[in-house]
């Protein structure tokens, strides 16, 4: 959900058109995710739940490519800009949309929905403790890693490659293999590990796989282990995923969570695999060019409203969860509303600072 610029060879801007790409399918793929929840309800005998909780998994990818371009984009921000200017860029670019979204959910929750509170002090607590817009839960990732980043780009230099290769094993073995271990006994993370610096919390290692896939080109023996391991993680985590579910009752949602195995090395094949295809030298045409950059930069735009669309459209409709409208149709039509409204919200004067 970034732009996606940067200096070269002096005054020039370059754009990565791959990046355009990946954001543009991780913001449909978002859709596909919030329109298949029927997942969360353990209907064992239902089909549909077989089918929403295959689409869970297919698309679990969805975020992590979001954090991943916006590791490749700003972990070397110190080559177009200083730190303020930095910082005056990303909370223009996330801090108000994000306050003033979770205003409006808040306002929505109290006078549409009729659940929780009206005061200040429960906005605050809101936004304290993540509990006004379940799906807002990707800021309180993003905005720490922002406030981190002056001093995580000092390790993300091409002569520190072994360093970030270093942190990026560390989260993976501590986060996605061990602790998501414990995570799937409903056991507390292992203490030691979460105590290492910078490298198990808050997901950081993703953010440097997104710099580091960047930087450093992947040898085609290496692309191909990367889809071998997103094809065999996709099976993986919906056999798991069925299995335990039969065993508590109840869907076992932490299996394909994206800080398990299958959800660090999805986006890595995903990723690779957009990159292949369309190289950092890539050059469409004009048209094409200009639409990539318009829809990828209404991604944000479309992940704070699109909710609203579902419920509103779920509400007319009266469009059960479970039915293969809202499974694969309904998130198309959800994502082109939403694009229409963003991209006309984005050429009015102060509207666009919410829409970014």
């Amino acid at each position: 959900m970034e732009s996606n610029k940067k200096l070269a060879l002096g005054s020039h801007k370059s754009r990565y058109y791959y990046m355009d790409i990946l954001n543009i399918i991780a913001t449909m793929a978002v859709l596909m995710l919030h329109s298949s929840e029927y997942a969360f309800e353990y209907k064992p005998m239902q089909i549909n739940w077989y089918v929403s909780l295959a689409i869970q998994i297919i698309f679990i990818w969805a975020v992590p490519i979001f954090f991943m371009i916006s590791g490749a984009n700003l972990l070397n921000y110190r080559d177009r800009y200083d730190t303020k200017i930095f910082f005056k860029k990303r909370w223009a670019r996330v801090l108000i949309p994000f306050l003033f979204w979770s205003i409006a959910w808040y306002a929505w929750n109290h006078f549409a929905v009729h659940s929780g509170d009206w005061s200040i002090k429960g906005f605050i607590n809101g936004i304290e403790y993540d509990t006004i817009q379940p799906i807002f839960w990707f800021f309180y990732f993003l905005i720490p890693i922002y406030i981190a980043i002056p001093y995580l780009s000092i390790l993300a230099t091409k002569m520190n490659k072994k360093i970030v290769e270093y942190m990026i094993a560390l989260y993976f073995i501590g986060t996605c293999i061990i602790n998501y271990g414990y995570m799937l006994m409903r056991r507390t993370p292992d203490q030691l590990l979460n105590n290492i610096p910078l490298v198990i919390s808050t997901g950081v290692g993703i953010f440097f796989v997104g710099w580091y896939l960047h930087n450093f080109k992947v040898n085609k023996k290496q692309r191909y282990l990367l889809y071998t391991a997103t094809i065999l993680s996709i099976v993986f985590m919906f056999i798991l995923t069925i299995i335990l579910s039969a065993i508590r009752h109840e869907t076992v949602r932490d299996v394909y969570s994206i800080f398990s195995i299958g959800g660090f090395l999805m986006p890595l094949g995903i990723w690779v695999f957009i990159q292949n295809r369309f190289h950092k030298d890539w050059q469409p045409s004009v048209k094409v060019a200009y639409w990539l950059k318009k829809l990828s930069g209404a991604s944000l735009g479309v992940y704070v409203i699109h909710e609203f669309i579902i419920v509103i459209i779920e509400h007319l409709f009266s469009l059960s969860s479970a039915s293969y409208v809202h499974l694969f149709l309904l998130p198309v039509v959800v994502w082109i509303i939403s694009i229409t409204i963003v991209l006309i919200f984005q050429k009015i004067p102060v509207v666009n600072r919410i829409l970014p």
